[in-house]
């Protein structure tokens, strides 16, 4: 199934009512975010960023859901799959862009990964090159409201680097 973007950029729009159901719509994710993609996560701490990721490496056969964790302290976790390479970043304790450009982001990119990157809006470089945009919001004790972006900054001044296995 191919996604319509619609007048405001809004793919898909979800609320689960458990852990168990935002990860079978992360597996439901595989066609939209078919590799290369730079996907920016967002959502406050505790909103299911991480739950998410779970059914998306899932979906890609990169790695089981209870293998997936957070990346909080070890900034990036990689599950190679035959279809995708799925990179989980995490970026809330990286607050410079010199402290960003030591992770050394550009060289997980290539033509089979997926970057799904958690706090990646406080770096307005990541901003401009994400192709979407996964946002997660707590609308009750165990449910969450999932909407999927795909636009271009149109406030964001520059052009939108066009992502390719060379850079």
């Amino acid at each position: 199934m191919r996604a319509q973007i619609s007048a405001s950029g809004l793919l898909r729009e979800t609320v689960t009512h458990s852990a168990e159901e935002t990860i079978a719509f992360g597996r439901t994710l595989a066609d939209l975010l078919v590799p290369p993609k730079l996907v920016l996560l967002r959502g406050d701490l505790g909103a299911g960023k991480t739950t998410l990721v779970k059914g998306i490496a899932e979906a890609f056969a990169a790695a089981a859901e209870e293998d997936v964790t957070s990346p909080t302290f070890t900034l990036v976790h990689e599950y190679r799959g035959p279809r995708a390479n799925v990179h989980h970043i995490d970026l809330y304790r990286v607050d410079t862009l010199r402290e960003l450009d030591t992770l050394g982001l550009d060289d997980l990119r290539s033509d089979d990964s997926v970057l799904l990157i958690e706090w990646g809006e406080k770096f307005l470089r990541l901003v401009r090159e994400r192709d979407v945009e996964i946002v997660l919001e707590r609308v009750g004790e165990s449910e969450r409201r999932i909407r999927i972006v795909a636009e271009v900054c149109p406030s964001i001044p520059g052009p939108r680097p066009k992502w390719s296995a060379t850079g």
